[in-house]
């Protein structure tokens, strides 16, 4: 009777082992061990795929109309958590439309040829950067989790979203002001052009990164 009790343990543990594994996703994975006499082998391990925050979720799932950014941040403070991770996404964000706005004048400059004229990166991410942080600072919070801890503190995740056309605006703004410094015509279609295309291929890039 004992072994018998035993024998329906040890199944029931290992058919729950079982569930568990496949319930996240368990798999294994073998890679090569290098050192400095070359390949010694390989190394097999366990991994586990996590699954994403519903916030971060949400900000790879952007629609056309909007750029967003995820972040989150752990403290005792749970409204200070909220506050930080609202930050780290703002800067997020800022840290997006620089990468953007210089694309999109790298692409503008290059179809306008304005002979041999070139912006300074540097005072374009500047001026991107300045108005970026502006426009982030109305930006619309559209996700928020909060986790407790088991040692007490507190998570916070969340996604922010803001108009893309606006870093559009931001994008024609330093655009044209350019053009004026460096007395060379605005091209209004070439600019659309470019615009179009850097946002496609930004968000062909965040679709890839899911």
């Amino acid at each position: 009777m004992k072994q018998l009790t035993l024998t329906v343990i040890l199944a029931l543990l290992f058919s729950l082992t079982t569930l568990s594994c496949g319930s996240q996703k368990v798999a294994k994975a073998s890679y090569p061990e290098y050192t400095s006499q070359g390949n010694t082998g390989t190394r097999q391990v366990t991994k586990v795929k996590e699954e994403l925050d519903e916030c971060e979720e949400e900000s790879l799932n952007a629609p056309a109309s909007e750029l967003r950014a995820y972040a989150s941040a752990v403290d005792e403070d749970r409204d200070f958590a909220r506050q930080q991770a609202v930050m780290f996404a703002k800067a997020n964000l800022v840290d997006q439309i620089e990468s953007l706005v210089l694309n999109v004048m790298k692409g503008y400059r290059g179809k306008i040829k304005a002979n041999g004229k070139a912006a300074s990166e540097a005072d374009i991410r500047q001026d991107a950067g300045f108005m970026a942080e502006r426009m982030v600072e109305n930006c619309r919070i559209i996700c928020s989790n909060r986790y407790r801890m088991s040692d007490g503190t507190y998570e916070c995740a969340v996604c922010i979203s803001v108009p893309s056309d606006n870093a559009e605006k931001i994008s024609g703004a330093i655009a044209l002001s350019d053009d004026e410094r460096l007395n060379v015509e605005f091209h209004e279609q070439e600019f659309r052009n470019s615009y179009r295309e850097e946002l496609e291929r930004f968000r062909q890039m965040q679709k890839e990164n899911k």
